[in-house]
This record gives C-alpha cells, structure tokens and sequence, in this order.
C-alpha cells in the first residue's frame, strides 16, 4: 500500500496588517492542501493519512470547514482515501460532516482500529492519557490483527522529537511520550504536532511537519510530506518537498553593528513576503522604535515584524553562526517474518 502523510495543515490561519496580506496568507495555506491532493493523484496513493490540526483554531469559521470539506471530498472522488487523527487545536474534535460516512474516510473520535486490508491503521485523537490507551485496547489489537502489518496515526509528543533552530529536544520530563511504550509489532508511527518532518527512534516515529511555516522558526525548516510504502515484508518512507510561504529574517547584533535603518531599508523587500527584523544586543530608544515604524508603513509591508517592539527590551540571537544541519527523514526498513 502506498500512503502520503501530511499534518497540521493549520486552515484557516491567516497574519498580517492588512486584509489583503491576511487573504494572502489564507489562501496560500488552503493552496498548499489543494496541492497536496494533485500530488497523491500523480503519486497514485491509497490513502492520505493526517496528523491533525487540519485547521488553526478549536472552533473554525463556517468558510473554512467548507472550503476544507470540500478538498477531502475532491479527495475520495479520486478514490483516495483520507483519514485523519484530530490534533490539540481541534482540542480533539472535528466539526461534524457527512464525509465521515464515507466508506475510504474515517475521522477519528476514539480510539480505533481500521481493517484497509493489506494492512491495520490504529488511530486516536490528541490525548493526555495516552498510556491508559495503550494498556487498555493497543495489545488486544495487536492480537487480532496478529500477522498484519499495523500503523498507528495520532497527534502526540514523542520523546527526542526536535524543534527550533537549534533542535531543542523534547524528553518525558516535558510531557512526551516514549516510543518504547508502544510494542514492536508496531511497524510505523505517523504523528502529527510538532512543524519539523523528522524520524526518532531509527524510524520508529515520523513526523510530516507542517505543510506550512506559520512562526520565523521555521525558515531553516523545509515543508512537505511524506511517502510511506508498506507490504508485509518492507517498509519506505521518504520525504518530499513542497513550497511554503516565502520567509525572510534579518538579525542585527547592535552591540557589533551601528543602528542604520537605510541598511536596513535596502534589505528588505515590500509587500508579500513575511519578514522579520530581529534587533538584539542592546535596548533600543525609543526614538529608534519610532523611527523604525515610521521607516516600514504597515500598508507598504503588511507581513513584516519587527522585535523588539519596545523601548528598553534587550533580545538574545535567535540565530547563530553554528545553525545544525537539517536531516530530511528517509529510510527503508525489512520486517522479519
């Protein structure tokens, strides 16, 4: 079977200073869900498998769950499947549709398991109790599909999950789950939560990322998806990319450099391109914040962000000379019989 993984699609999330920046970025986050569904036509997918946070906010405009009802439908008309495990922003629960009735769709609201034949999908939403789940209902799956390889599709924290420009690790003292607690008849864990595609535990868990960048934390960060190709014997996942937003950081040490905001001027680009100055080393005055406001009209850069916003806040370096590389996730595994 082949799957395409993608997660916290985020619909609905729009930033900026003016309408038509906010309608910009809208579109282009509902653009890149629209690709996605071209790219599992030329892929030839059974599935689309999704990680959760499908939109930005618990309770969602109107428009936005119909726009996005509608890509799924386009979806299953292509007879490709989509299921989806509800994320944190959906605080677990997705709005109500008649898609779910869909015999190639499921929307997980429990914890279940869906027979698709070649293989089993475990699947639950965002969940604080996790272990119960496991302990409770996971080993009499396992036991009923015995022989069958089984994925699991969830929206959780998994220990040694990275984020950040400088790969800050998450461990169970933050909260995140060991993947040890899983058993190894498990073959493939897809999560969603964390916007960094990355693999853990030698591919025991992957992460699509997000298929879009929606904090400057991400610019080192490429987007995309994931293609899984599973049989009883071997597993392929690789990672492929699609373009996101267009980001920009310019970061200027001022106890290194003199305060030019003409240098400045010249680096940055007006209009759709999502910027972010960052000024650190020393407070600014509060002339020198006026002066940069007055500098950057919000209507000429509707998607520009300048930190710090106050006088008197000293910033840190956000990003340093000694950047870790990024690892795009990529590997094949064979399963003994």
């Amino acid at each position: 079977m082949r799957f395409l993984a993608i997660a916290d699609t985020h619909l609905g999330y729009e930033t900026g200073k003016t309408s038509q920046a906010r309608k910009f970025v809208y579109e282009r986050m509902f653009g890149v869900f629209e690709e996605i569904v071209q790219i599992a036509k030329r892929e030839k997918v059974d599935y689309i498998l999704h990680g959760g946070d499908i939109f930005n906010r618990s309770k969602p405009r109107k428009k936005v769950v119909a726009k996005a009802y509608k890509i799924i439908e386009q979806i299953l008309a292509e007879d490709i499947g989509f299921i989806i495990a509800p994320g944190n922003h959906e605080r677990s629960i997705l709005p109500d549709t008649l898609l779910r009735f869909h015999p190639k769709s499921h929307f997980f609201s429990d914890f279940a398991v869906i027979d698709l034949g070649d293989c089993a999908l475990i699947g639950f939403p965002y969940s604080n109790n996790i272990s119960k789940l496991i302990d409770d209902k996971l080993t009499q799956v396992l036991k009923e599909f015995e022989g069958k390889p089984c994925l699991i599709l969830c929206h959780q924290l998994f220990d040694g999950a990275e984020f950040g420009p400088h790969k800050f690790r998450f461990n169970i003292n933050h909260g995140a789950i060991d993947p040890l607690l899983f058993p190894e008849s498990i073959k493939l864990i897809v999560s969603g939560h964390i916007h960094r595609a990355q693999s853990l535990m030698n591919g025991f868990v992957v992460y699509p990322g997000s298929t879009g960048r929606t904090s400057f934390i991400e610019i080192i960060e490429p987007k995309g998806h994931l293609l899984i190709d599973l049989d009883e014997k071997h597993l392929h996942v690789e990672f492929k990319e699609i373009a996101s937003i267009p980001m920009n950081v310019i970061e200027k040490n001022l106890m290194n450099e003199e305060f030019n905001i003409n240098d400045l001027k010249e680096k940055i680009e007006s209009g759709m391109i999502r910027t972010l100055i960052r000024l650190t080393g020393r407070a600014l005055t509060t002339d020198e914040v006026e002066s940069l406001h007055n500098m950057f009209p919000y209507k000429q850069y509707p998607l520009l962000t300048i930190n710090p916003r106050f006088p008197n806040q000293v910033l840190k370096p956000l990003y340093e000379e000694n950047l870790l590389p990024f690892n795009s996730p990529e590997f094949s595994k064979s399963f003994k019989k």
